[in-house]
C-alpha cells in the first residue's frame, strides 16, 4: 500500500530488522512524513509475510546501507547495483521495467506500479479490513481518500449482502424467542 517513491526512495536497510526492533520494518511515508513499525511476526512468532521476509533476509545478507531495493544489473556507469530511483527522484526507467513485466506476464496493458497501490487497498477492503486499519496501512489521516484507492468490488457487495441476511435472521431468532419465552409465560408454563 505504499506509494513506488517510497518503495524505491526512502525504503532503507536500516529499517528492516534493526537491532532495537528486530522483528519489525519501518515503513515509511515521505508524502505525509508518516511512519509505522510493522511487525513482521504475529504474538505466538508465525510469520506474516514470509516470502517478503525470506527476499529481505537475503538482501540484509549482502546489502550494509543505503536503499533496499535496487537494480538487479550493472549500470553502464558503475559495476555497483545502483538504485533504482535517481539523483532526480525520477522512477521513468523503473516504470518501463515494470510495463515490460505487466506485458510479459499477461496482465492488462493499462496497468503500472501504482496499480498494484490500488489493489493493495482493494484487496484489504475485500478482507474486511475497517477504515480504520485501511488508514492504519496506508498511512492515511482522513478516510475521504479511501474510495480513491480502495475500490467497490462484487465481493463486498456479496459480503454486505449476507452480513445483512445474518443479522436479519440474528434478530429473527430473537425475537421468536423473545415471543415463545412472552407466551410460556403468559400460559403458564
Amino acid at each position: 500500500m505504499q506509494r513506488e517513491e517510497h518503495v524505491f526512495g526512502a525504503f532503507e536497510i536500516a529499517h528492516y530488522r534493526p537491532k532495537e526492533r528486530s522483528n519489525s520494518v519501518r515503513i515509511v511515508h515521505p508524502k505525509n512524513n508518516e511512519e509505522a513499525w510493522w511487525p513482521l511476526f504475529d504474538d505466538k512468532g508465525g510469520p506474516l509475510f514470509p516470502e517478503l521476509v525470506a527476499e529481505l533476509d537475503a538482501i540484509k545478507g549482502s546489502v550494509v546501507s543505503g536503499l533496499v531495493f535496487r537494480r538487479d544489473h550493472a549500470h553502464r556507469k558503475s559495476s555497483a547495483l545502483i538504485p533504482w530511483m535517481t539523483e532526480r527522484k525520477d522512477l521513468r526507467y523503473l516504470r518501463h521495467v515494470v510495463k515490460k513485466i505487466v506485458i510479459a506476464a499477461g496482465l492488462r496493458h493499462e496497468l503500472s506500479f501504482t496499480s498494484f497501490r490500488h489493489g493493495g487497498f482493494t484487496e484489504g477492503a475485500d478482507s474486511d479490513l475497517t477504515d480504520a486499519e485501511l488508514r492504519a496501512a496506508g498511512r492515511h489521516r482522513s478516510r475521504q481518500q479511501l474510495p480513491t484507492y480502495a475500490k467497490r468490488t462484487r465481493k463486498q457487495l456479496i459480503a454486505a449482502a449476507k452480513k445483512r441476511r445474518e443479522e436479519r435472521t440474528r434478530t429473527a431468532l430473537s425475537s421468536d424467542s423473545a415471543l415463545a419465552s412472552h407466551d410460556a409465560l403468559v400460559s403458564g408454563n
